[in-house]
């Protein structure tokens, strides 16, 4: 296998979105004009006789299901095989593909080996898991070094005072938007109060979530309301949500029910999807 799209992704890099993308970064493809399902067919090929980046892209795509026909199973037994020959990103997928099957224990255990082998993705969709404080931090820390985002706002989470700054830097320069707004967190509450609907949404998410700065539910639910007031329909889509769940106000079905309605009206599809959901 070529050293450098190993090493992409072992780093858990873009992967491949179809298969004949896949096949022709990993197999020099010739020809422009083949199908899906003849490059799917020889991915299946190259895994077969070995080449472990097909294995891996193959099941990726089949669990998807964008590309080509979702198929479970098969996707689990190619990234399976994946995993098990050293791909970390594909014991991440697998891992992923098991959790959104309810199969923890499984997850665990490609999660764990995909963190061991490199991919930092494995290691920070282990981290909200672990019950062990100690374990998470390490696990974030470990997902961080790798390059993933997601670690590294998992990490800052987890350490107080300057080093967390440190740590959303590196979270903001490898894309997590969710880091350089904490970052930004003052000047996006100046934007809100000179009426930018936008910085009032990107705070009140932050707020909402809390997950790089402290949760505020009702804090969350005004910034939202400044936002939505202001034209932004998805937030009136999560204020709606704030209301039926009862976070940061009181809970109140109907008032979630004609956000989720006018959002709708406005083009939002979100809105639309939670206004069917009982």
């Amino acid at each position: 296998m070529m050293p450098l799209l190993l090493a992409a992704a072992l780093a858990g890099g873009p992967p491949p979105e179809t298969a004949c993308e896949a096949w022709r970064e990993g197999i020099a493809l010739a020809s422009t004009e083949t199908s899906e399902a003849e490059c799917a067919r020889l991915l299946a090929e190259a895994c077969d006789a070995g080449r472990r980046l097909a294995c891996a892209d193959l099941g990726r795509l089949l669990e998807e299901g964008e590309s080509l026909p979702r198929e479970p199973e098969r996707a689990r037994g190619f990234l399976q095989r994946a995993c098990a020959a050293g791909v970390g990103r594909a014991c991440a997928d697998l891992g992923l593909a098991l959790l959104r099957r309810g199969e923890e224990a499984p997850a665990r255990v490609a999660l764990e080996e995909g963190c061991a082998v490199g991919s930092g993705l494995a290691c920070a969709l282990r981290v909200p898991e672990e019950r062990d404080p100690v374990r998470a931090r390490r696990l974030a820390e470990r997902a961080c070094d790798l390059g993933d985002a997601g670690g590294c706002l998992a990490l800052a989470a987890r350490t107080p005072g300057g080093p967390a700054r440190r740590t959303l830097e590196r979270a903001c320069r490898l894309g997590a938007a969710e880091a350089c707004d904490a970052m930004a967190a003052g000047a996006l509450q100046a934007r809100c109060d000179g009426g930018d609907a936008g910085a009032c949404a990107r705070l009140a998410s932050l707020l909402e979530v809390g997950r790089v700065v402290v949760a505020n539910g009702r804090r969350a639910a005004t910034l939202y309301a400044r936002a939505c007031a202001g034209g932004r329909q998805d937030a009136c889509v999560r204020l709606g949500t704030l209301h039926r769940a009862g976070v940061g106000v009181p809970q109140d079905e109907a008032r979630a029910r004609t956000l989720y309605a006018d959002a709708c009206r406005a083009g939002e599809a979100e809105g639309c999807r939670l206004l069917d959901e009982p």
